[in-house]
């Protein structure tokens, strides 16, 4: 036989080879597997019931069956569309534990565009966005929390960048909300010393007792900065020349001593 003949069959062969690769027939116990996992899908993860797909039909790629669970992938695609756009709704709510579940199942399925994405915007986007909106609702020390575990993450210069500055701005609120909680906190202290001095005008002497419920504080008590600011009363004592107490703010590290003299800060 001339070379041109073999030629000829040789490339034949060749082309045909990945068109006519066939799959086996499925065996019994592979097809029951199959059915199985379809019916226990949950389309409330649709990130996990796809890489279970994805998981069966790479395993049993030599088997017809394969060709059932890549088209049923297909069909999950649009839910995983649907829910990586229910996930960002859900951060713009400021319900970010959901979309954190949603975004989490779908970054099971890295094949897909949707559980691309969203392991991608868990990387850094994410949680940039929660600290972010924390800080604005004024949960300083949550927004604190979500920074500090972020930059230990392997972000790029640039994110760790801004994770630091946001960590910046917080500090500063920190400050700005101590100093307003404290201005606040002296304001309660310095009526209670007013009405004290009053008691004594009007009665001879300092009341015995006095708590954060004493029924003379009732007109202070109704006043939004006296209920806002104040936590309790502690250490009251009173002699017929003076007194003394701490008030307490609802921050328990916020202390300020109250006597006939004056306040000041306990540190």
């Amino acid at each position: 036989m001339s070379r041109w003949p073999i030629l000829f069959v040789a490339a034949a062969v060749l082309t045909c080879a990945p068109g006519c690769e066939t799959r086996r027939d499925t065996p019994p116990a592979v097809a029951q597997a199959y059915r199985e996992l379809v019916g226990s899908l949950d389309p409330a993860s649709p990130g996990a019931s796809v890489a279970r797909l994805q998981e069966f039909a790479r395993r049993n790629a030599a088997y017809a069956i394969a060709s059932a669970a890549e088209a049923e992938v297909k069909s999950w695609r649009g839910r995983l569309d649907e829910a990586y756009r229910q996930a960002r709704d859900l951060v713009r709510e400021d319900q970010f534990d959901r979309a954190e579940a949603v975004l989490k199942d779908l970054a099971q399925a890295p094949d897909e565009p949707a559980g691309r994405m969203a392991r991608e915007f868990l990387e850094f986007e994410f949680f940039n966005q929660k600290a972010t909106r924390l800080l604005q609702t004024g949960d300083v020390a949550g927004a604190e929390a979500v920074a500090r575990k972020l930059r230990t993450q392997p972000i790029t210069e640039a994110q760790l960048s801004a994770t630091e500055r946001l960590l910046d701005t917080a500090s500063a609120v920190d400050k700005g909300i101590e100093m307003t909680r404290v201005t606040a906190l002296q304001s309660v202290a310095r009526m209670i010393q007013v009405y004290l001095h009053s008691s004594y005008a009007e009665d001879g002497q300092f009341p015995e007792k006095l708590t954060i419920d004493s029924p003379g504080l009732a007109s202070l008590r109704a006043t939004g900065g006296f209920a806002n600011s104040l936590g309790s009363i502690e250490g009251y004592t009173a002699t017929r020349d003076g007194f003394s107490l701490v008030v307490v703010g609802k921050d328990p590290r916020q202390r300020i001593r109250v006597t006939e003299r004056g306040i000041e800060e306990v540190r």
